[in-house]
């Protein structure tokens, strides 16, 4: 016949599973709108279009930053775009162009969207 202890412990365990199943919960959702925040405050405007079409399309953002200060700022969207179509779709002039990596890069702003999650 199991104790009060043991009653206490596995309901216990039990509220602290439900609870950390709430809290990661919310800790994802304040992440993803902080990345959203993030990109909309820090993409140049020449890169902005691209942006916007693409949050209308149902793509999310997966990560911003900047690997070091000498870098360009990095904007990874998913699922992934072709950068090519979307330069021909917006009619995007310079600075904006397909680099090398298969990013939209502005070389102006130094700031980039990238297809690859």
């Amino acid at each position: 016949m199991p104790h009060a202890r043991d009653i206490i412990y596995m309901v216990g365990a039990a509220v602290l599973g439900v609870l950390l199943v709430y809290v990661v919960s919310l800790r994802r959702r304040s992440y993803g709108r902080h990345l959203v925040e993030v990109a909309e405050a820090e993409v140049c405007e020449h890169l902005r279009p691209a942006l916007e079409l693409l949050r209308s399309r149902g793509h999310g953002i997966t990560r911003v930053g900047q690997k070091a200060p000498e870098m360009p700022l990095e904007v990874h969207m998913a699922p992934p775009f072709d950068p090519k179509t979307l330069y021909d779709e917006l009619k995007l002039q310079e600075p904006v162009f397909v680099s090398e990596r298969n990013v939209l890069y502005c070389k102006e702003d130094w700031c980039e969207l990238d297809p690859k999650a």
